[in-house]
């Protein structure tokens, strides 16, 4: 009886905030969002404001990488319910403030957090497409962390598939990111980061597949770069199956 009480949401973010396990701080947000969408609106204003207010310092001052994405989901779930309905405006100003953070820890919160809400309110995201545009400009030539760029080049690859074949603006500046994209793959590959060069290699496999063309301006170059990839007997066998998959999407 518990969850069918709309006190567990308010609950739920005290022990995510408060817990000392961070496993138990996770489990707690990962079960607040859970119950958002058959909540939120039964709660007060007040207690909602001090949701929002709440999960947002706490995203902020949250060590654990899992907690944090969980608290991210928190934050997408309740702009799904908020942001068509005129409310949580400061919302997109605090994640543009955290994405020019000079803490690198705040700016892969908040490109984190605009990736996520890419699966909730996109629509909304892309009215200000021009803007983000010049925000991931930044992001993605990140001086500190490559969890940033990875993640600005995963919503990237979202904001691809908003963007309509007559959009030439959008497709002009999204052309001007790919060297920039191409960079933090090989970046990936040097690292030996497997994870983060199958989701960068996900992004570009994801973007031949639409009918806007995007990459067609540096097709030849990503082709080249992953036959080179699959060639280079000195990476792991597995970064250079990334190349090939990669080769066999573009031949299709």
């Amino acid at each position: 009886q518990y969850y069918s009480n709309p006190i567990c949401v308010p609950a739920l973010l005290a022990i995510a905030k408060d817990h000392q396990q961070w496993q138990i701080r996770q489990l707690a947000a990962v079960e607040m969002r859970k119950r958002i969408p058959a909540f939120w609106g039964e709660l007060g204003d007040e207690t909602q404001q001090q949701i929002r207010d709440t999960v947002l310092q706490m995203i902020l001052s949250e060590a654990k990488d899992l907690t944090r994405h969980s608290l991210a989901r928190v934050i997408s779930s309740i702009a799904e319910l908020d942001i068509p309905n005129q409310r949580w405006g400061e919302l997109i100003q605090f994640l543009y403030q955290c994405c020019q953070s000079t803490t690198a820890a705040h700016r892969e919160i908040g490109v984190y957090v605009l990736d996520s809400l890419f699966e909730t309110i996109a629509d909304t995201l892309t009215e200000h497409m021009q803007h983000l545009f010049e925000l991931f400009a930044g992001l993605i030539n990140d001086p500190e962390s490559i969890v940033v760029q990875v993640t600005t080049m995963e919503a990237l690859g979202k904001i691809a598939e908003f963007i309509e074949p007559e959009e030439r603006a959008a497709i002009q500046a999204f052309q001007a990111l790919v060297p920039a994209m191409v960079g933090v793959l090989q970046k990936c590959l040097e690292k030996q980061d497997e994870d983060s060069a199958s989701r960068c290699f996900e992004v570009f496999s994801s973007m031949l597949l639409l009918e806007t063309p995007l990459i067609n301006r540096h097709f030849g170059e990503l082709v080249e770069f992953s036959t080179n990839v699959a060639s280079n007997e000195d990476l792991e066998d597995d970064l250079r199956n990334l190349a090939l998959n990669f080769l066999l999407c573009a031949a299709t």
